[in-house]
């Protein structure tokens, strides 16, 4: 599930800030001097308008017009449904399934359609219940509810394109923690500059 901030927050207590500045190339670590473990680098191409991400806790890189600079990126820290239509490429996900999660939302719009029992069932709520069934069928925490399960739940909603998608979806967070980690990073070096 999400990961948890204040669990997260925890993991940089003992970061130590860098900062360097090659002219159109600003870089930012942000480490324990004594290991590796939740090490991170801000790069910024300030003539492109790019950012890089890299460390212990994946890979990501993002552009955009004006503000993905080392003076700019501020403007995202708290906003990352706004950092993310930024993002050209990640290697963690931002976005993960749950099966458990499917099911409940699964059941609460199923609940919504009058299901009328044929001969092999015995009544509504069997019939309802292996329709969820066959829609999870190719259920998976990467993409969701497989083609199977787009198949077998339009038959009950031609529009459910709409919405499949997001069924049992959930944000694991890393967004946030590359945000908050940059965060606690300028404020580290802001307050040793004063």
């Amino acid at each position: 599930m999400k990961l948890n901030m204040e669990q997260q927050r925890k993991h940089f207590e003992n970061h130590i800030a860098t900062f360097m500045d090659y002219g159109n190339i600003k870089i930012l670590d942000f480490k324990r001097p004594d290991s590796t473990t939740y090490r991170i680098r801000f790069l910024f191409e300030e003539d492109y308008y790019r950012l890089h991400i890299s460390g212990d806790l994946g890979e990501l890189i993002a552009a955009n017009y004006k503000n993905m600079t080392w003076e700019g990126f501020g403007d995202f820290v708290n906003d990352p449904g706004y950092f993310e239509g930024k993002i050209i490429t990640h290697s963690r996900p931002i976005y993960e399934y749950d099966y458990d999660l499917a099911r409940e939302e699964l059941e609460k719009r199923l609940a919504e359609y009058d299901f009328i029992p044929d001969f092999d069932f015995e009544d509504e709520e069997e019939l309802r219940e292996e329709k969820i069934e066959e829609i999870l069928d190719d259920f998976d925490d990467i993409r969701g509810i497989g083609s199977k399960g787009y198949e077998a739940l339009r038959e009950l909603d031609s529009d459910c394109w709409d919405y499949i998608r997001d069924i049992g979806k959930y944000e694991t967070g890393i967004l946030e923690l590359y945000l908050m980690a940059f965060e606690l990073a300028k404020k580290q070096l802001e307050e040793a500059n004063t």
